[in-house]
């Protein structure tokens, strides 16, 4: 008798070691599975839009140069097709520092960006299901500025759509363009212009409400000409006026002479490259 009892005491304590282990093991195991499934999310990507008549050279510079610097890394080019299908050419390996994302529209001389902000709304959408970018930078050039701020004006407050985190602004044709350049843009003296403006700047305006940090980079070639051959300064100036919401910060950098002509600002100035630098990723 007292020796079935000292076996039923044995299991007894086996099997209450048995469910110690298990219980210990399934709390051991379970912050692992959190862990796995979360991932390691990528960096914040900065995408470049170039302008009315951009090619692959529009941009080239700044993204080359910033990944040479060691500020970045060049992953993605993105080709919009004039029917706004998309094609990629690269890759964006998950540990990629500060990727740089180059779209590049193949209507190039798309006067109307309400359709360009329609294609960079496809562009965004499928980053974020080939990608899951929730969130990312941009940096636009000329006409590209007026789609990109169409684009955030129109789409950046649907449900669930990744949200922009810095904008560089730079050569921004805001209300006009000059007369003598761009003769093939029929959008350069449109009232559309002055009416997405006044959008933009209503006080309950959709660009308002957003987490937003603007750097905007202006050229102007000489004391006497207020403009950068292209767009006159206080057109790219006026975005002040857009950015002033509780949760906004705006920065604008003036340069002037030679290397602030339109097309020399992204091309191969060192001091914008330096800025958006400093701006996009100082500290990274």
């Amino acid at each position: 008798m007292h020796y079935y009892l000292v076996i039923m005491k044995n299991n007894l304590l086996f099997k209450i070691l048995l469910i110690s282990i298990l219980v210990s093991f399934t709390f051991l195991i379970k912050p692992q599975t959190i862990h796995a499934s979360s991932n390691n999310p990528r960096e914040i990507p900065t995408l470049f839009f170039h302008g009315f008549g951009g090619t692959v050279r529009s941009m080239d510079y700044l993204i080359d140069q910033s990944q040479a610097d060691g500020y970045a890394t060049r992953t993605l080019t993105i080709f919009v097709s004039k029917k706004g299908k998309l094609s990629f050419d690269g890759t964006w390996p998950k540990n990629a520092k500060n990727p740089e994302i180059q779209v590049l529209f193949g209507n190039n001389h798309q006067s109307d960006y309400h359709k360009t902000a329609k294609w960079i709304n496809t562009v965004i959408l499928t980053l974020q299901k080939k990608y899951q970018m929730t969130r990312y930078n941009a940096v636009a050039h000329s006409w590209g500025n007026n789609a990109v701020m169409y684009y955030l004006f129109k789409y950046s407050d649907k449900k669930n759509q990744p949200q922009i985190d810095s904008l560089v602004n730079i050569a921004a044709p805001m209300q006009v363009l000059n007369k003598d350049i761009y003769r093939r843009n029929p959008w350069r003296y449109s009232d559309q212009l002055t009416r997405d403006f006044d959008k933009y700047t209503h006080p309950d305006s959709v660009i308002r409400r957003l987490h937003i940090r603007e750097l905007n980079i202006m050229g102007q070639l000489t004391k006497e000409n207020h403009f950068d051959k292209a767009v006159p300064v206080s057109s790219a100036k006026s975005l002040k006026k857009v950015f002033k919401g509780p949760h906004q910060t705006y920065q604008a950098r003036l340069f002037t002479g030679r290397l602030a002509e339109h097309s020399a600002l992204t091309r191969r100035n060192p001091k914008v490259l330096h800025d958006i630098e400093h701006f996009l990723w100082q500290g990274n």
